[in-house]
């Protein structure tokens, strides 16, 4: 149900900030996107200034909407993005079970963006006092800086798509804070690459604290360098690809598939050098005391119960013996007998994601090309026990002609696929997708009653619930 104007109304979160010109700034982006739209836009903030998101949720419900779509706006996928707004949100969702919530995903590498960034760069060019070549002038993408890889990812991702055809020498990227490089390392290298000019590119959204000292760290680097002319584009602000991405961004989150970010998610992935933030809660960077359950195990699994688990039905959290295997008259598995639709001792539907642990511990992950090249025979035993395995529980093709270290499962549909990644991940076991084929790990080293039957075992378990829930 929405507003009797026939729109929901549109949260916009920021993160907050105490400066004033950076708030009239965002107010600005904030009237732009409601004159766009035509619907009601609700401007809040994570941190430094009101109204946070809970009083923000509350004044939409007092004005009638029982409909909300929440945008995070922010370039990158952190912890603001994956734990705090979700976990405000989710409480939202407590106080208030009619109100139909819609979590958008931020900004992210947009082409609208990239475009509105080659704007900012070409402008700066243009007023340059000097006429140095493009291929003499490097560019350097300055981000904001997380302890996220993820958020950090998306600025070298974002850093190629704006040098590529450029014409310029060089792009390097680097960060305000809180990571490396900061903005004098990245203005040396630069330097040190043979650039006779260097343009830094703050790749923010608004004007603020952070850009002001970013502007005073270019400053100190030109009383160093003062034979090489660097200069500043502009941050991204009020540009029309900034409102363009926004407005995808919505649309997405009310009539499409938006779906978080999460392939190299540090809380779900043991990402090298972050092993300790693997499967906790996240508090913010900036400790502004939202704590709460990351969003796989929040908002993200409401998606991926069953509804009559969502509906109250008692389900044992407590974790379930393992299912014994069990053998055919030729002595080989007979995976489709494992586990029995009424089998009151392992029936898949008190299995753990109803309210247990995942089924593995950790992240069962695909073996490298080059562990499968030393044992092709053994890799090919357990291709063909885990092909086996995945057609027996679910009847479906199964592709296993793969890059080396994966096995292909192919769903009925994209919908299917999508679903059943999303319910596989959960029980720590690596999946990718292509169209509607699944990607699950293999290796020689595989055992029969380990990680062999880990994965047949995540399948089996997700595939019942989307035949015999969710599909109903």
């Amino acid at each position: 149900m929405t507003h009797p104007s026939g729109q929901p109304a549109l949260l916009l979160i920021g993160h907050g900030t105490d400066d004033p010109a950076g708030l009239e700034e965002y107010y600005q982006m904030a009237t732009l996107v409601g004159e766009r739209l035509n619907t009601f836009v609700q401007p809040c903030f994570l941190e430094l200034a009101d109204p946070p998101i809970a009083q923000a949720v509350d004044d939409c419900v007092r004005s009638g909407y029982r409909c909300i779509v929440a945008l995070p706006l922010l370039l990158g996928a952190a912890g603001h993005q994956k734990n705090d707004i979700p976990v405000a949100l989710n409480e939202a969702r407590r106080r208030y079970p009619d109100l139909d919530i819609r979590y958008g995903a931020p900004l992210g590498v947009q082409y609208a963006l990239v475009r509105a960034l080659a704007e900012r760069v070409e402008a700066a060019y243009a007023a340059a006092p000097a006429s140095i070549p493009r291929d003499k002038t490097a560019l350097a993408l300055i981000g904001r800086g997380s302890s996220d890889p993820d958020s950090n990812s998306d600025v070298a991702r974002m850093a190629r798509l704006l040098w590529e055809g450029s014409g310029f020498g060089w792009i390097e990227y680097g960060f305000y804070s809180i990571t490396r490089p900061d903005v004098a390392t990245t203005i040396r290298h630069c330097m040190a690459l043979g650039a006779e000019q260097i343009i830094v590119v703050p790749y923010l959204l608004f004007t603020g604290r952070i850009l002001q000292r970013t502007t005073l760290q270019v400053e100190t680097a030109r009383q160093q360098h003062p034979a090489i002319p660097i200069l500043m584009a502009e941050h991204l602000g009020l540009h029309d690809g900034v409102l363009a991405a926004i407005l995808q961004r919505y649309d997405e989150a009310l009539h499409g598939v938006a779906a978080v970010n999460c392939d190299v998610c540090k809380y779900r992935r043991l990402m090298p050098g972050f092993e300790d933030d693997y499967g906790h809660p996240q508090e913010s960077d900036h400790h502004h005391g939202l704590r709460g359950a990351h969003h796989h195990t929040a908002s993200a699994l409401d998606a991926i119960l069953p509804p009559r688990y969502r509906n109250g039905k008692p389900v044992s959290a407590a974790p379930m013996s393992a299912a014994p295997l069990v053998y055919d008259e030729d002595g080989r598995v007979a995976w489709d007998r494992v586990w029995g639709r009424d089998d009151p001792n392992n029936p898949f539907c008190e299995l753990a994601l109803a309210g247990g642990p995942p089924h593995r511990g950790t992240l069962l992950e695909p073996v490298p090309p080059e562990a499968v090249a030393a044992d092709p025979a053994g890799y090919a035993r357990v291709i063909d026990e885990l092909a086996r395995g995945l057609r027996m529980v679910t009847g479906l093709p199964v592709v296993t002609e793969c890059a080396p270290g994966w096995i292909g499962l192919v769903c009925d549909s994209e919908e299917m696929a999508l679903w059943l990644l999303r319910a596989i991940v959960v029980e720590n076991v690596s999946v990718r997708r292509e169209g509607r084929t699944l990607f699950l790990p293999a290796g020689p080293h595989f055992r029969l009653e380990e990680e062999i039957k880990n994965v047949v075992t995540a399948v089996a378990k997700t595939h019942h619930y989307w035949k015999e829930h969710v599909q109903r």
